[in-house]
């Protein structure tokens, strides 16, 4: 299975890869909706990386008592069957699983086509 792979050396901080995540996903540009949250700070006057997206542990499958969620070729979440317990939540690894009006949402890599990868500027973000 293919999964992201981020490469610190390489970003630039400029949220492009947040920019069109909530873009597509959430229908507006506000990086605090986008399902990869890549962010930079200052520390001591160094350059701090915090990276969190989903690494496709498949935690949230395994705990989901609805079935909602299936791993595949990538993630996807049924809200047909997904009653926002928000277990999913609890127990991912990354912190990455959030709710939103009453479903849970998570990186599905754009159904295996990434737009955080296509718009890196700097190639930090593959796919691979």
């Amino acid at each position: 299975m293919k999964r992201l792979k981020f490469q610190k050396a390489k970003c630039i901080g400029c949220q492009l890869c947040a920019q069109i995540c909530s873009a597509k996903k959430e229908g507006v540009i506000c990086p605090s909706k986008a399902r990869i949250d890549i962010e930079t700070s200052y520390d001591d006057g160094k350059l701090v990386y915090h990276d969190n997206y989903c690494i496709l542990c498949g935690i949230c499958e395994k705990n989901c008592p609805t079935g909602a969620i299936k791993m595949g070729d990538y993630i996807e979440v049924d809200p047909a069957l997904c009653t926002a317990c928000g277990i999913c939540v609890e127990k991912c690894p990354k912190h990455v699983v959030k709710i939103r009006e009453e479903v849970a949402v998570i990186c599905d890599t754009c159904k295996g086509d990434p737009n955080c990868v296509k718009v890196c500027p700097q190639h930090a973000l593959t796919f691979e």
